[in-house]
């Protein structure tokens, strides 16, 4: 065997509509159509965004069902200074919980909170308005 023929690859591209697989994203329905997702805004989410973002930075916030991921999944989008951060806030998955629909074991308030802090402040120092700033989320959930 020689040298020329002792290896040989194939790559083909492929363009326009793909039937690949569809990724987990947040959905239609959002804190303002669902009374649990308005009170995990409250309890949760608005604590730690208005801890590190300026009230004037702040355009929007809203929490979503996720769709096609698991049952039980919430995103959070921000958008602020003009920039949009999304994230998966909480997934049953996450615990072991089941993703068939029927038993969830979803994250604490409190470890909700610590993961989103964590995610928006990375984002703000790579982001445009908060470039190379290191803030700090400081604050306090409410007791329900």
């Amino acid at each position: 065997m020689d040298e020329e023929s002792a290896y040989s690859s194939k790559l083909t591209l492929h363009f326009g509509a793909s039937s690949g697989p569809i990724h987990a994203r947040p959905g239609d329905i959002t804190d303002a159509d669902d009374e649990h997702l308005h009170t995990l805004k409250n309890t949760v989410a608005l604590p730690v965004v208005t801890s590190l973002l300026r009230e004037e930075e702040l355009q929007q916030l809203t929490l979503h069902w996720g769709i096609d991921g698991d049952p039980g999944d919430v995103w959070i989008t921000i958008t602020a200074a003009g920039e949009t951060f999304q994230d998966l806030l909480s997934s049953p998955s996450w615990h072991g919980g089941d993703t068939d629909g029927e038993q969830h074991s979803p994250f604490t308030a409190q470890e909700c909170a610590q993961r989103l802090a964590s995610h928006l402040e990375d984002w703000i120092t790579e982001s445009r308005f908060g470039w190379g700033q290191q803030r700090i989320a400081r604050y306090t959930l409410p007791q329900l």
